[in-house]
């Protein structure tokens, strides 16, 4: 087979190695990219799953504290709680409030917000209980 200079020699030009090269370099960066972004995912629902195991606890705890209320203070715990979370510090922030509902006297709501920053993204998790006094 001729190439296109005319030379009868059997192998790859400099112009095919190189699309060759480009080619597989976009690949990789494109599987480097996607990883890294799988990591991040991973480590955003690790997070959450932390998150809502610490508002169930809260809710329990505030429960709890809840029924022995008023003969004892209402007591909320801590306001925040650091895990180390893939090797690294998370601080988890609580937001607690507690309130009768305006048409049910004997019914209280309590809302618990958890906040914490996983990179420059800032979180939150929350959920809502309802308590009968």
């Amino acid at each position: 087979m001729k190439s296109a200079t005319g030379n009868n020699s059997k192998g790859f030009t400099f112009v095919e190695v190189m699309v060759a090269l480009v080619v597989l370099c976009s690949g990789i960066v494109l599987i480097y990219k996607s990883f890294f972004l799988c990591a991040d995912y991973l480590n955003n629902l690790t997070c959450r799953l932390y998150a809502s195991s610490l508002i169930d606890e809260k809710i329990g705890d505030i429960t709890e504290s809840f029924a022995e209320w008023p003969a004892k203070d209402l007591n909320f715990g801590n306001t925040f709680v650091t895990l180390d979370i893939n090797h690294k510090p998370v601080c988890f922030t609580y937001d607690i409030n507690l309130e009768p509902l305006s048409d049910v006297k004997s019914v209280w709501q309590v809302d618990v917000k958890l906040s914490w920053d996983d990179g420059p993204r800032h979180m939150h998790a929350q959920r809502s209980a309802y308590m009968i006094r």
